[in-house]
């Protein structure tokens, strides 16, 4: 486990925002907006990664009213499908008089919000997209983005930090056949260029252990089930 380029070709190099970075890219599109003019009725969080930055963003403007939809690339619980699709539709509400603002965490590839878009707009009045970060690759340029990257990196959001490294310990245990807490840190922050902090693994390992995915033995080494 000492040749780090063994593991740095498996890790993305990442980028990772913390609340209040969040909070003040998040301040910038507020601030864009109102020299724009711009007084949306609805926003819409898309779900997942839009809900958190929706509702920050809502307060920002004032806002009562916030609704949502889930966009995905599952077919059913286990299979992908190559294009994003509805997994929740709206609910059941009118928005045909309305001006809205969708909001997302991250634009990738662009085809999510372009799927968004396609979705909602004959259903609104006017549409607009917000976005808090948008990749380099991303052919979706949104109406407000304040924050856009020269080149492709993982962007670990504070509220799916969880899932990340956890979908990161596993590619480690995976990989190691076995590793301490220490081990997974390490090789982590040296293959991806990223701070980790030892509570967030040892919770990740937690809730692993209690969906029996992993084990400790007399090593303190974790591994696989």
């Amino acid at each position: 486990m000492n040749d780090q380029n063994i593991f740095a070709k498996h890790f993305p190099q990442v980028i990772r925002l913390s609340w209040e970075e969040v909070e003040d890219l998040l301040w910038k599109i507020f601030l864009d907006m109102k020299a724009q003019g711009y007084d949306p009725d609805v926003l819409i969080g898309v779900a997942r990664g839009g809900l958190a930055p929706a509702r920050i963003l809502m307060d920002y403007l004032q806002k009562k009213y916030i609704c949502t939809f889930q966009m995905g690339h599952w077919d059913g619980d286990t299979s992908l499908s190559e294009k994003p699709r509805i997994i929740f539709p709206l609910p059941d509400v009118d928005l045909t008089s309305k001006r809205v603002l969708v909001v997302d965490d991250v634009s990738d590839e662009g085809g999510t919000m372009e799927e968004v878009v396609s979705y909602l707009s004959p259903r609104v009045k006017d549409i607009r997209t917000a976005v808090v970060v948008r990749k380099a690759d991303s052919r979706l340029r949104s109406d407000f983005c304040p924050k856009t990257m020269d080149e492709w990196m993982w962007v670990m959001f504070p509220w799916s930090k969880h899932e990340d490294l956890l979908s990161f310990t596993e590619k480690v245990l995976q990989l190691t056949g076995g590793a301490s807490v220490e081990d997974i840190i390490r090789i982590l922050q040296e293959a991806m260029g990223v701070e980790i902090a030892r509570h967030e693994i040892e919770q990740v390992l937690s809730d692993m252990h209690l969906a029996r995915e992993v084990v400790e033995d007399a090593r303190k080494l974790w591994t696989l089930i």
